[in-house]
């Protein structure tokens, strides 16, 4: 029997031209009553993470801040917002270690044992 790449496929995968059922019950937006609350919350969630707009953040804390009877609403923005620091910090963190290893290695891709010895004395004496 010849085995086609069907046979192979992961069951999780879609097919050209299927459609994915869902059912009409489930949301994937959490209940969030208060407005201003919730358009803070998708205004973070359009936002690019990588560098949060200023304007964004001062919404999120003062929406934080505010006396409100959604708890539930405030604690999920808080936990996205938290999210979204996380992900701007480690991001951050991430290019500075990459453009730290573009120094060191060097556009010829082989390494610079010069530049790895000047880094280190370098953070060794700070």
């Amino acid at each position: 029997m010849l085995q086609t790449n069907a046979d192979f496929r992961s069951p999780f995968a879609m097919s050209l031209g299927s459609s994915r059922s869902f059912s009409e019950d489930v949301t994937h937006f959490p209940d969030i009553k208060d407005p201003e609350i919730l358009n803070v919350f998708k205004d973070l969630m359009a936002t690019n993470w990588d560098e949060l707009p200023n304007a964004v953040v001062s919404d999120a804390k003062k929406a934080l801040s505010k006396n409100t009877d959604d708890k539930v609403g405030q604690e999920i923005l808080k936990n996205v917002f938290r999210a979204a620091e996380a992900v701007e910090e480690f991001g951050g963190k991430i290019m500075s270690l990459k453009m730290e290893l573009d120094d060191i290695i060097g556009l010829s891709g082989e390494v610079n044992f010069y530049g790895i010895l000047m880094t280190s004395c370098f953070q060794l004496s700070q």
